[in-house]
């Protein structure tokens, strides 16, 4: 496990330093048999970042799932430009071995904020688009994640990356779409100069590290950053309301597709997301409430 690429906003790729350890699909297969014989599971979530790397690998699990009758649904970790390159009959047998969803790093709509990023391999916009129509033609669900207000425009990046969405979901509706705030990490690059630049600098101290304003940075519950203004990080909030809404996620488990609460949800939303009306979506924010939604990073498959 671990990530392979030294992405600029990414914190696993400096511990691991870039290497990657799997286990033999065959390997993997006996242990969801032991897991299946000793606890009665049903579902796998494999929290290794890159569990698509060896196509090979992902085959030989997926055939040992299918030969064994497990029947179990599962959930991994993946590059968009890795699955990107998968063959139709690999996808074929990822969907009969019980796939359901894979959790993939879109990040941006925008190649040179991708490069800026230092995704590595061959990520694009082009391939996210073509891998979100493909999952959809195996019934594969892509969990999408962007991030967004990256340096050195944050404010046109929220814009533009809002706009890309779009494009996803017209391409695939299915697909799940996770959005999180560009906070930088201490790794340099581009990105990170450019916030460095604009006064943001990391603690240098105990004291300074458990200080509760530094905290709020950390779990992003505090819009003070000197990156992206307050108007810009609620613009992405407002999406994310309106968007959740008339796109409810699949894995909620009281907001089930086709169901009174889904259509409820679509129609209030409808106006709103035609015409991009995104600003203070207060009537959307409590029937989410009323009716328990949970949001896709929270709930999961």
């Amino acid at each position: 496990m671990a990530a392979r690429f030294f992405a600029s906003f990414c914190a696993v790729v400096a511990l691991s330093e870039g290497k990657w350890f799997g286990e033999k699909g065959e390997r993997l297969g006996e242990l969801a048999q032991y897991m299946v014989d000793n606890w009665r599971i049903n579902a796998l979530e494999f929290h290794d970042n890159n569990f698509f790397t060896s196509e090979k690998r992902v085959q030989d699990f997926c055939r040992a799932l299918i030969e064994r009758k497990l029947k179990l649904s599962w959930w991994g970790e993946g590059r968009v430009d890795t699955l990107h390159k998968y063959k139709d009959e690999t996808w074929a047998l990822m969907r009969d071995s019980g796939l359901k969803m894979v959790f993939l790093g879109a990040e941006s709509g925008d190649d040179e904020t991708l490069a800026r990023m230092n995704k590595g391999g061959s990520q694009s916009a082009e391939n996210t688009l073509s891998l979100a129509a493909k999952m959809k033609r195996f019934g594969v669900i892509p969990e999408f994640s962007f991030i967004l207000g990256n340096p050195p425009e944050p404010e046109r990046d929220v814009k533009n990356t809002i706009s890309f969405i779009r494009k996803v979901k017209r391409v695939n509706p299915n697909a799940e779409i996770i959005m999180y705030r560009y906070d930088p990490v201490p790794i340099g690059g581009e990105m990170f100069d450019a916030v460095t630049k604009l006064g943001f600098e990391f603690p240098t101290t105990l004291e300074q590290w458990c200080d509760p304003k530094w905290r709020q940075i950390q779990r992003r519950t505090t819009a003070d950053v000197p990156w992206l203004t307050i108007k810009g990080q609620r613009r992405v909030s407002d999406f994310q309301t309106v968007l959740n809404a008339f796109y409810p996620t699949a894995t909620s488990r009281h907001i089930k597709p086709g169901s009174w609460r889904y259509w409820l949800l679509k129609i209030v939303s409808g106006i709103r997301y035609h015409l991009r009306l995104y600003d203070h979506p207060v009537e959307l924010t409590w029937l989410q409430k009323r009716l328990t939604y949970q949001r896709p990073e929270i709930s999961g498959f």
